[in-house]
């Protein structure tokens, strides 16, 4: 069976999720490509920018595990649909009112109701399918997502200038920009649709945290790992538009165009990563691509030309993704169904409280030093995740080759 193929035989809901995750792949580009340049234009710095930024992620920090531990018993399709009706009005509350009270309460918001629905995504998808299709199933959605995500870039790029000659708004004022960000809270209602249409409810009984914690040696492994990435990534990944803008002057239709052959890459790497994963070993991809990633990063920060950076941060980007569906993958059949909704939620609380961190100390460290010193300190602290993920995987074996039953 092809690989398109295998994904219409999957289940109704299975395929639901996948549509909506596509819908929302493209809209969150738009509005990633987006965000910074908006608030530029309102004529705030960077300062607030990396608040902004961090909000969702403390937010996550702070509810990622509760929600984790109770929402079998709200049901994963319950809490993915409020989950992304509060993400859907806290975008709304953004676009209608750029005061910065405001905009903080927006994220607050956004970021609540992405920890609902990103909670229960993982678990959702490892119960949708068998244990056949999972890795299958795990690699196509990160890669469909992103490849939307592509499309949603290109678009990005000339829709705040079409907007702008079309209502006769200034190009790259904060008009054409919130008009952009409107027309991607529309698209954001409609990914809903989707998941209203599933079926499951997925309710299960909620794990205890004792069961968790009992096997704390492998989560605070998981967890040192997450929180390293996730403080790298902070540093500098928000800031990638504004970091091209102010660097090198690069334009809207130039960012559209780099984010969204990023998001090719990284779209065919993750569609990729279940083969390369079957071939080389699940724990040697993530570790391998993450690794071969760091000169890239540093390309990407010190290119002398708008042309060497782009090509490192294309470059760098989906091999340091590619890791991401095969190491979620490796958590959640490291656990047990009940356990995996809390697992993820502890994980998710690790890797925000890096990012949070990370952007917040961003912004300040912009505002006063540029990013200079940003992007050595991403390259440490992914190096430590590489050496750290592959004492992990080692210690617990996820490459060896399974004996035989006898």
């Amino acid at each position: 069976m092809n690989y398109l193929a295998r994904v219409w035989a999957y289940p109704r809901d299975a395929q639901l999720f996948l549509l909506s995750s596509v819908l929302g792949g493209f809209v969150g580009s738009i509005q990633g490509l987006q965000f910074n340049l908006y608030l530029k234009a309102l004529g705030y710095g960077q300062d607030l920018m990396g608040i902004l930024a961090s909000i969702p992620a403390f937010v996550t920090m702070a509810l990622a595990l509760p929600f984790g531990l109770a929402v079998g018993r709200l049901g994963y399709r319950k809490a993915i649909l409020v989950g992304m009706g509060l993400q859907a009005a806290g975008l709304l509350v953004l676009c209608l009112f750029p005061e910065r009270l405001p905009l903080l309460g927006s994220r607050v918001v956004a970021g609540i109701g992405g920890t609902l629905a990103g909670v229960v995504g993982a678990p959702f998808l490892a119960a949708a399918v068998g244990d056949r299709d999972r890795a299958h199933l795990f690699g196509f959605q990160a890669g469909a997502s992103i490849l939307s995500g592509m499309a949603g870039s290109a678009l990005g790029g000339f829709l705040p200038g079409l907007l702008a000659q079309a209502f006769d708004l200034e190009p790259q004022s904060a008009a054409a920009y919130q008009a952009a960000l409107l027309t991607t809270f529309a698209l954001y209602v409609l990914s809903i649709v989707p998941i209203a249409l599933i079926r499951a409810s997925g309710r299960s009984e909620p794990p205890h945290l004792r069961d968790v914690l009992a096997r704390r040696s492998l989560v605070l492994r998981l967890v040192t790992v997450q929180t390293t990435i996730g403080l790298g990534a902070g540093l500098v990944i928000p800031f990638a538009n504004i970091f091209f803008r102010l660097k090198f002057g690069a334009t809207d239709p130039q960012l559209g165009l780099l984010f969204a052959i990023n998001a090719l890459l990284m779209g065919l790497g993750s569609l990729a990563a279940p083969l390369i994963a079957t071939r080389v070993g699940r724990g040697r991809t993530v570790v391998l691509s993450q690794g071969l990633s760091l000169p890239f990063l540093l390309l990407w920060g010190f290119g002398p030309t708008l042309l060497w950076s782009a090509l490192g941060y294309l470059i760098r980007t989906p091999l340091m993704n590619l890791a991401g569906p095969v190491f979620s993958l490796l958590v959640m059949e490291l656990f047990p169904p009940e356990m995996r909704s809390g697992m993820n939620g502890i994980l998710m609380v690790s890797w925000n409280a890096g990012w949070a961190l990370g952007s917040l100390a961003s912004g300040y460290v912009q505002a006063s030093l540029g990013f200079n010193y940003l992007f050595p300190s991403t390259a440490v602290l992914y190096s430590a995740a590489v050496y750290l993920n592959w004492r992990a995987f080692r210690h617990l074996g996820v490459d060896r080759p399974r004996r035989p039953p006898r």
